[in-house]
């Protein structure tokens, strides 16, 4: 009985010195459970900036570089030898269609023609005696067969068809050295602006162009119209129509746009770049732009489809396809978008949005699929100022 009484107090100690150990840890980590459902609770329900979609109304634009060249531009070859006699024009001089540029003395083609002309003269001799003898022993023949033999008149009337033979090649060795002399006078195949002239010095030795002899005579621009070769990307391939405007700029004229007009493309894409080459063309009778240029070209499409422009920040890149955060009903919903146009500030969403669909401008990690928000609508202000418009 007496051991009874003393393992009281004894228990009564232990229970008091576990609860002063334990109860102050117990207290905290309640409290820190209450602050976390608290903080958790704020999460579920955290404040998100939206944007209400609206289908894009304005065109699709995009700046691309380029370059300018001539619309025709030629090198001026020498078709014929001799000695310079005359040059006319010089670089940067304005010619017309047919302008005289330059005369070549050809004293070895005159003296060829000449002796083309002796021997074309005795061929038509030869080939009218050959004539001759061919109808006079074919009419002996008809009268009197006895008189000759068949192999006879026929070698006569071979020897005829030789003599004329021989007459046409003589006419076309003469026409082909008096065609040379016509090459004596060198004149502009367009109007257009003489770039280059590579005689210098009259008496010049001339020869023919040929891939053995790699100088030319001129290079003739035409320069009224330019062209500009344009590299448009997959994206925008179907939106390239023959017809369609487009507009030049060129840095040394700050300010300054060109009107242009695409006149044609390769129709087929780059299998490397995946690119569409085409070809924009510039009126520039007033002179004001030269070939050579690097330049920029801007088109603006009309949409064929229904698009929207969102704030890079909102696509949302993970695993998988881009998708983007929506609000429906205080819950988020990830939606799967195929994407467009980026232009660095703002991406063209193909497919996935409609009209009126609330948008998380800046999701997080932590926004995922059917968690509760408070959804907060930006102001017109704030919109136009993210998506940089108007």
């Amino acid at each position: 009985m007496k051991k009874t009484k003393k393992t009281y107090p004894i228990l009564l100690i232990a229970l008091i010195v576990i609860l002063a150990l334990f109860l102050p840890r117990f207290l905290i980590q309640r409290s820190h459970n209450r602050a976390l459902a608290r903080e958790t609770s704020a999460v579920v329900t955290q404040a998100v900036k939206v944007l209400q979609l609206k289908a894009d109304q304005k065109p699709i634009e995009i700046i691309l570089p380029s370059y300018l060249e001539a619309i025709n531009y030629t090198t001026i070859w020498a078709r014929t030898n001799g000695y310079l006699s005359n040059f006319l024009v010089d670089i940067g001089d304005r010619v017309n269609e047919g302008q005289l540029l330059a005369t070549i003395d050809t004293p070895d083609v005159d003296a060829e023609y000449i002796r083309a002309q002796g021997e074309l003269a005795a061929t038509i001799a030869k080939e009218e005696i050959a004539q001759i003898t061919a109808d006079r022993w074919t009419t002996l023949y008809d009268h009197n067969p006895e008189a000759i033999s068949k192999e006879e008149v026929d070698v006569k009337v071979a020897d005829q068809l030789t003599s004329a033979a021989d007459m046409l090649a003589a006419e076309g060795n003469a026409e082909y050295w008096r065609s040379l002399q016509d090459f004596q006078n060198v004149y502009a195949p367009f109007k257009g602006i003489i770039t280059q002239r590579n005689v210098i010095d009259l008496g010049t030795l001339i020869t023919a162009g040929s891939a053995d002899n790699p100088i030319h005579l001129f290079q003739i621009a035409r320069t009224d119209t330019l062209r500009a070769f344009v590299d448009v990307p997959q994206s925008l391939f179907y939106l390239i129509k023959d017809g369609l405007p487009a507009t030049v700029t060129v840095w040394q004229y700050p300010g300054k746009s060109f009107p242009g007009i695409i006149d044609r493309n390769s129709g087929a894409l780059d299998p490397q770049a995946r690119t569409l080459l085409t070809q924009v063309n510039i009126d520039n009778r007033a002179g004001n732009l030269m070939p050579g240029l690097y330049a920029e070209v801007k088109f603006s499409f009309i949409p064929i489809q229904k698009a929207f422009s969102i704030p890079v920040s909102a696509l949302i890149i993970r695993s998988g396809p881009p998708f983007v955060a929506l609000v429906k009903d205080n819950k988020v919903h990830l939606q799967t978008v195929k994407i467009g146009i980026d232009d660095g500030r703002t991406i063209q969403i193909l497919d996935g949005l409609h009209d009126g669909d609330f948008l998380i401008i800046s999701p997080t990690d932590r926004t995922l699929e059917g968690i509760t928000v408070q959804p907060v609508l930006l102001t017109k202000e704030d919109q136009k100022m993210l998506l940089g418009t108007s």
